[in-house]
């Protein structure tokens, strides 16, 4: 496999750590849950004795997990660099940046989702008539939003013109009213007392998406670029893992509350 089509005899070393390091991450997981299937660890007290009294259990497993993900990402990295304790350094530095990179996408489709699946519930209570009828009133919200947003930073450019002590008068009282202003916005969005501020909600949700889907796109299609296909589809099966193990233990706790 290592001299298939993908690779073409770039990053071998790296693509087999990152193999590996697939099985054998995967094999923990699997492990970590069954352990915690089979023994009620949530539930035990000899478990709570073991890792203390008011720990998480699951917790334990995700940490060891990240940590050991985020190593393969800075071996894989380094796997494939001169025989030079500098390069090598560079090589895990950049299997680190990888495994940030894959982190910050991580908890924006955390977030995401829990966005979504909240939206979606809403939705689900709501009329279609009525939504759609709404829907213009919800775009003119949208343009006068951006519009304030775009008045705050006009001010702003304006204000660090001034004098100094001007300055320092009319900054903080801006800045303390553009945070007021996002809290109420934010604040309305997520109350959705009429169909035109659920409306909004979904106009955003879809353009965060879109665009954070294109942001993904765009940042896989640069790093197979420079790499190679199969080292960042394994490396990312090792991240997509933890975000598995995460989001089950998500799901588990909320059935459980």
């Amino acid at each position: 496999m290592l001299s298939g089509p993908f690779i073409s005899g770039r990053f071998p070393r790296g693509t087999l750590i990152a193999e590996i390091g697939l099985l054998v991450t995967a094999a923990y997981y699997l492990h970590a849950w069954r352990c915690l299937r089979s023994s009620e660890l949530t539930n035990n007290p000899d478990t709570r004795a073991l890792f203390g009294r008011h720990s998480w259990p699951e917790l334990r497993y995700l940490q060891w997990g990240g940590f050991s993900s985020v190593l393969l990402f800075m071996l894989a990295g380094a796997a494939d660099e001169e025989n030079d304790w500098l390069f090598r350094l560079v090589g895990a530095l950049m299997g680190f940046c990888a495994a940030l990179f894959f982190a910050m996408f991580a908890v924006g489709f955390v977030a995401l989702w829990s966005l979504w699946s909240q939206l979606v519930w809403q939705l689900k209570r709501a009329r279609i008539g009525p939504l759609l009828v709404s829907s213009p009133l919800a775009i003119v919200w949208l343009g006068l939003g951006l519009g304030v947003f775009l008045m705050f930073g006009i001010l702003l450019e304006k204000i660090e013109k001034l004098a100094p002590f001007l300055r320092f008068l009319l900054l903080k009282p801006l800045l303390a009213l553009i945070w007021l202003s996002l809290f109420k916005m934010l604040d309305s969005l997520c109350a959705a007392r009429s169909y035109a501020a659920l409306m909004l909600p979904l106009i955003l949700m879809v353009s965060f998406s879109a665009i954070m889907i294109v942001a993904v796109a765009f940042g896989y299609w640069w790093i197979i670029g420079q790499t190679t296909l199969l080292l960042v589809l394994f490396l990312s099966a090792i991240g997509a893992l933890n975000l598995a193990f995460l989001r089950s233990l998500g799901a588990s706790h909320s059935v459980e509350r």
